[in-house]
């Protein structure tokens, strides 16, 4: 057989097992029914509420619930179906959007006195080499938000719509919107030209809540050692009444669970450094809060360059995407790296 024959034939036989081996059973889906099976299918424990999910168009939802406001301009921007397909973290397969109620939240009409529910959900489901995963695209349950499917340079990402509901907003009736790409395992706000900046220290405080919230103080050093204060609740079981009873009363009395030493690993400094550039941290507010009393709040202090200093204060822990995703890092920091007890 001609040598060109077979080098084609060879390269038909490896696209058409390439392309197979990227399609997903989230492209087989056509029908509510079926996307809804999908969907709690996926359910992997209690706490992921999928098991009942039921899906739901945004105007399909109670004005109590969801706002005309926000009816009205997911009208006006095409948003009216509630499962949507695409491709948002760039690997070739088809991702899963949808919006419905995964019945995790109830309520009681003063009226009538019957239950109804009070959830709103906007999600993503990933086909990924380990398996399906789930992601939220809301900020907060509380923030309802809009999705919509964009392209940029031929590639999928989506651009929500919320309102302003920070707690001191002159705009309440403000819409914002920004883009989301899927980036350090989550969405976070789309930056296509980051900046590099040279960080020194970090130094990150987690304030109380109305409740056990943990309370903390972290001095990141690159190379060279770094100081974890911890203040309260950051050790003691939530599900016990009596260690919490006891770690409220040390907090009282001025003590703390004791202060810690190690040298922050190179790849973790590496991680927080590569997300603080990619959300370019300088152009952040200063300060960000929710409209909800009872929340933490964390004050997060960056020195960079030639002794720059940029603060952010963060009520609520939900400033942006990219800080969210920044939080869950230092908030692990606790807990895996080798400190060592010095007070």
């Amino acid at each position: 057989m001609d040598r060109k024959i077979i080098t084609v034939l060879l390269f038909v036989i490896h696209q058409y097992y390439f392309s197979q081996s990227n399609i997903s059973k989230i492209d087989s889906l056509g029908t509510i029914p079926e996307v809804e099976s999908f969907i709690r299918s996926c359910s992997k424990s209690k706490g992921d509420f999928l098991s009942k999910f039921t899906l739901k168009t945004i105007k399909d939802f109670d004005n109590t619930i969801i706002s005309p406001r926000i009816k009205k301009k997911a009208k006006a921007l095409g948003v009216n179906k509630s499962f949507y397909k695409g491709d948002f973290n760039h690997d070739g397969k088809t991702d899963l959007l949808f919006v419905g109620d995964d019945k995790s939240c109830v309520q009681t009409s003063m009226d009538s006195k019957k239950q109804t529910s009070c959830n709103t959900s906007v999600k993503v489901i990933f086909d990924l080499p380990s398996g399906y995963v789930l992601k939220d695209l809301m900020r907060r349950h509380r923030d309802f938000t809009i999705p919509k499917v964009i392209k940029i340079d031929g590639m999928d990402y989506i651009k929500v719509y919320y309102e302003d509901n920070s707690m001191f907003s002159n705009t309440p009736e403000k819409m914002l919107s920004k883009i989301l790409a899927y980036k350090f395992d989550d969405f976070i706000e789309y930056n296509p030209l980051p900046k590099k900046y040279s960080i020194k220290q970090i130094f990150y405080e987690a304030g109380p809540c109305y409740g056990t919230c943990p309370m903390f103080k972290l001095e990141l050093n690159k190379n060279k050692v770094s100081k974890f204060t911890a203040l309260a609740f950051n050790f003691i079981d939530d599900t016990n009444p009596e260690a919490a009873a006891q770690a409220i009363g040390n907090l009282n009395k001025g003590k703390n669970e004791g202060v810690f030493e190690s040298q922050i690993n190179p790849s973790d400094f590496s991680a927080i450094e590569e997300r603080l550039n990619y959300i370019d941290f300088p152009k952040l507010n200063n300060s960000y809060s929710i409209s909800a009393t009872d929340n933490p709040s964390s004050t997060l202090k960056i020195i960079y360059n030639t002794g720059k200093i940029k603060k952010i204060y963060d009520y609520g822990l939900a400033g942006t995407y990219g800080l969210k995703n920044l939080y869950k890092i230092l908030f692990n920091l606790r807990f895996n790296q080798d400190w060592k007890k010095v007070e």
